[in-house]
């Protein structure tokens, strides 16, 4: 990789996940400028890696592993071994953001209207098939894939008021940010 394809490949990164993972740090880092401190070791770290081999082949995953490793040394220098939030504790274990949402999943589909709350309860939460899910509710296959559908998309609206949410190049979820206090009124349910 020549140096002009290094610098293209970092300033990529740079404009796809700074703000994703910004907003990582700082769920787990309480002072701005420690996050921002944070983020910057990354991008170096990225750099140098950069500069020594090929990017990375999935830059996404390889960002949030060495966030995450930052973030714990973070703690291990500052002395707060007891502050360390639980999921930075094994370091091994992989970024999922979806587990960290789906938490919000259940309070947002208890507040949907009752013709949406249980198909999606059984379909999503408790993963029965559609035609299990019809025959349970003493329903048609095609009432059961309508309700599903549109509490899917009205849960995604009550997603959507609460956070914002970072992306990596093939759409997938990387991270996530409450947009105030008050905005996750039904996750707080």
């Amino acid at each position: 990789m020549n140096i002009n394809q290094t610098t293209l490949t970092i300033e990529k990164a740079w404009q796809d996940y700074h703000r994703g993972l910004l907003a990582f740090i700082r769920t787990k880092v309480g002072v701005l400028e420690d996050a921002e401190d944070i983020l910057n070791d990354v991008f170096s770290a990225l750099i140098k890696t950069t500069d020594v081999n090929d990017a990375p082949d999935n830059i996404a995953s390889w960002l949030y592993r060495v966030t995450r490793n930052k973030i714990v040394d973070y703690y291990r220098v500052k002395g707060k071994f007891e502050q360390l939030p639980d999921e930075l504790v094994s370091a091994n274990e992989d970024v999922n953001v979806i587990e960290q949402l789906a938490v919000c999943m259940l309070p947002m589909i208890n507040v949907l209207p009752e013709s949406y709350q249980r198909p999606l309860i059984l379909s999503e939460i408790e993963g029965k098939k559609y035609k299990e899910v019809a025959t349970e509710l003493n329903l048609t296959l095609s009432a059961v894939k309508s309700r599903i559908l549109r509490g899917r998309e009205k849960l995604q609206k009550s997603m959507i008021a609460c956070c914002n949410f970072y992306r990596d190049g093939a759409g997938n979820i990387m991270g996530y940010e409450q947009k105030g206090t008050h905005a996750c009124r039904d996750c707080d349910k």
